[in-house]
């Protein structure tokens, strides 16, 4: 506040002196107070308004993000699953080759005991030791022998090398003996049995 003095004396010739407050600059400094608080209070909501739009949008982003993620891990799963499926499928298909060649062996190595004269001969025990180990090892890899014993001849099993008349009607296209064992991988052949059929005399 600017204050001006002025001298008053009782003496005439002597000026007196007068004290003048000036508060003109106090209230405008006070509106001024009273201006700013206001201007603060209309600004205020629109700030905390502006927050909350950019936390929305933030948090929608967000959720952009995390929804585009799942779905690239879910596609990514996805592409892994396909590719162990199609390995499984083509380790699958070489081993069944494979089996498919070792197959024929063993029904040698069976044929060569079966032929033999005695069975106390060293080399008839070790070729009987080697059958049993390579038919344990052909188990042991989901290898399995078909069953040709007591059932009708299935054209996707079996082969029919040779047939035999029969007067029973349910002999009918029966399985009377089995010349060379089958051999299915899991649910896939990979040889056919070959077997003896009884055909219906008519």
């Amino acid at each position: 506040m600017a204050k001006k003095k002025i001298k008053a004396v009782a003496d005439p010739q002597v000026e007196p002196e007068i004290n003048v407050v000036d508060r003109r600059s106090s209230m405008h400094e006070e509106e001024g107070d009273e201006e700013s608080s206001s201007d603060i209070e209309e600004r205020l909501p629109s700030y905390v308004e502006r927050l909350k739009q950019e936390a929305e949008e933030k948090d929608k982003r967000l959720r952009e993000y995390i929804a585009a993620y799942k779905e690239k891990s879910g596609e990514n799963d996805d592409f892994r699953k396909r590719l162990e499926k199609d390995n499984d499928v083509r380790l699958d298909q070489f081993k069944a080759n494979l089996f498919s060649r070792l197959v024929p062996i063993l029904d040698n190595l069976n044929r060569a005991i079966q032929t033999s004269d005695s069975n106390k001969d060293s080399l008839y025990q070790g070729v009987e030791l080697v059958a049993k180990q390579f038919s344990r090892e052909l188990k042991n890899n989901e290898v399995t022998t078909i069953d040709t014993k007591n059932r009708k001849f299935n054209p996707e099993t079996d082969e029919v090398v040779m047939t035999e008349d029969t007067t029973d009607p349910e002999q009918d296209n029966t399985i009377v003996q089995e010349l060379e064992p089958g051999y299915i991988f899991k649910d896939k052949l990979i040889k056919a049995a070959r077997v003896k059929v009884a055909h219906l005399k008519t």
